[in-house]
This record gives structure tokens, sequence and C-alpha cells, in this order.
């Protein structure tokens, strides 16, 4: 179905890990790991997170929602057991507990024009709405996330009458959307900064937590020499394929057939004025191609 959560707002089932965090020092302490600012964070905060090791690679991604009573952290389906193991592992004397309620849980996006006045979303982007035993997110994108136990989101989403869009409508929509994703776009020895997950995903002016020097190093020499990029081309490309842009190589990172093109992140090179080699004009296995946005380019960075 063309255009599925472009032109035709839809729902999707997604594969979802989720940890609840439980105890009461449960923000100071996810605080202390991530690199997002969550101390004070009030209920129905939504933050997308970053946990790194000391060297700044990424262990695990997500997005973190505030509850009143815990703390619920949306990852992929591979990454649940080990961040949960990974939390338990660290509290030391702090009340706070992970639990992998992933068998349990279900989460289905609804993306495309019309998503304004979707039952239970609150209007602010990046928001989180309660619904016990579920919560309803409003995406930065203007799209709504119904979380919760599988039972309750489905009976949710049945009321909305809304078509049922595939993974690889998904896979579309999130391509263009400019929205890198776990084990394909942010993966090992690509930095935050290149990946362009800097507004998003961290808090510059919060104090010590792994991987924080990497990130402030970074950061403050601010000339990354590659960058991820929404890119499009005009036949099948490799989702791994090498990319020539001027005399330098990037690579795409995901790729997903668009109508008779394909949409794809790229990390590409980038030259001393931060654009990329060769003005923008690509070729990947022959077939040319050309640069359309930066992820992450003209978002606010908070704590900057």
């Amino acid at each position: 179905a063309m255009g599925m959560l472009d032109t035709t707002t839809a729902t999707v089932r997604r594969p979802v890990g989720t940890v609840r965090v439980e105890g009461h020092d449960r923000l100071t302490y996810l605080h202390s790991l991530f690199s997002q600012h969550l101390e004070a964070a009030k209920p129905g905060t939504v933050a997308d997170f970053l946990y790194l090791d000391a060297k700044g690679t990424a262990l695990a991604e997500g997005r973190a929602i505030v509850r009143a009573g815990d703390v619920i952290l949306v990852t992929a389906p591979d990454v649940a057991p080990t961040l949960t193991a990974a939390l338990n592992q660290f509290t030391f004397l702090l009340d706070a507990r992970a639990s992998d309620e992933s068998a349990d849980w279900a989460l289905v996006s609804v993306r495309g024009p019309d998503t304004a006045d979707l039952p239970g979303a609150r209007s602010t982007p990046m928001t989180a709405t309660p619904h016990d035993p579920g919560v309803v997110i409003r995406d930065r994108s203007g799209g709504v996330d119904y979380l919760g136990p599988t039972a309750w989101v489905e009976d949710r989403v049945g009321d909305l009458g809304l078509p049922q869009a595939s993974l690889d409508d998904w896979e579309r929509w999130r391509i263009r959307a400019a929205q890198p994703a776990w084990g394909t776009d942010i993966a090992a020895g690509r930095r935050t900064q290149e990946l362009g997950l800097l507004p998003t995903h961290v808090h510059l002016k919060k104090g010590c937590y792994p991987g924080q020097e990497s990130i402030a190093k970074t950061y403050n020499l601010g000339r990354p020499r590659r960058a991820l990029f929404v890119a499009e081309f005009d036949a099948a490309v490799p989702p791994t394929a090498d990319v020539t842009a001027g005399t330098k190589t990037g690579v795409v990172t995901s790729a997903a057939p668009d109508g008779t093109r394909v949409i794809a992140l790229a990390l590409l090179p980038l030259d001393r004025d931060g654009g990329v080699v060769g003005g923008g004009e690509l070729s990947a296995d022959g077939v040319p191609g050309r640069v359309l946005a930066r992820v992450g380019e003209g978002m606010d960075q908070p704590g900057a």
C-alpha cells in the first residue's frame, strides 16, 4: 500500500522491548546512568536516551516514559533483557528495581496526516498520558503511540477503526522521518554526534554518566568527519551498500523502497565546512542518488 503512514493514517504494531523501573530512587538512578536529564522529570515526561559505555559506545538506546509510580523504558526487543540485567547490577544502596515486561506488553504506532485528535493523546510532542495500565504517547513527529499490556493496546487501537500498515511501511516512514534505529543505524563504531542523536537523546548540561566525557569531547571539537543523512536513490540499493560521495566513501545504514525510488539513511563523509563531500550527489552500486536532509539538523540542543 503506497503512502501508508505518509498519505494515509494507519496503525502499525511494532516489536518492542519494555523495561519497568520501580523504587523510590528510580529517577536519580536512571539519571546517573543515561545521557538524559531525568532527575526531576515529572510524570508525563517522554525522553529518548542512550546508555553508553565509558568510551561512548551505545549499549542501549530507547525512550523513557515517566509515570507517577514507575518509569517505562521502551527499547529494542533484544536489548530489554540485557538492559534489565545491567540496571539491576548497579543499584548498590539505591531503591530501584528493573523488570522486563516485554512478553506482556505491545506497542502500536499511529502515523499519517490525521493524528491530531486521536483519543487519549495530549497535543504536545514528547508527552505521555497515563491510562492505567498503559500510556498514550505523542511522538515528536506528531504521531501517537499506544503502549501497554497487549489486550489493553489491542482494545484501544481496535476502537480507532484505522487501516493497518506493515513493518515495511513503518521502515519507509521511519527513514523518511530521519529516525535512526537500533542495530541498523545505531551500531558499534558510530558516534552519537555522527548519528545526529545529540538533540534528541543527550542533555549536555548534566553531570557524570558513563560515556559523558566522550560525548563532551566530540561536541566541543564540533567537527565530525561524517554524519547521518536521509538520501534517496533512483533504484534499489543493498541495505548496507557503499556510497560514493565525491572522492570519498560512505555507507548506507538503512534502505526501503519508496515508490519507484529508494529512501535511505546513509553515513556520509563531510568536508571542512560540514557539508557532504561532492555537494550531495551520491552513487551506490552505480545507482545515482542525492542527499535530502541531515539527521538532527535544525533541532534545539538541550543543555547547550
